[in-house]
């Protein structure tokens, strides 16, 4: 998303889990948050993708989207 709305030549490279060993300390933990309740309370709360993007990067976006 930042490519796509605040610099297109912005470039980065992955890298393996060994190398990233070297970096983190924990192990990856690919947790969910149950938002069931926060979506109960607050029907309107975006998904955090559509929240980035209408909060974050189209108020910063310096590249037009085709």
């Amino acid at each position: 998303m930042y490519r796509d709305y605040i610099d297109p030549k912005f470039t980065w490279k992955n890298f393996n889990l060994e190398e990233q060993a070297k970096v983190i300390v924990a192990p990856r933990s690919n947790n969910e948050l149950d938002a069931a309740n926060f979506k109960k309370e607050f029907p309107g709360l975006l998904p955090v993708k559509e929240s980035l993007i209408m909060y974050v990067f189209k108020p910063n976006q310096k590249t037009s989207m085709t």
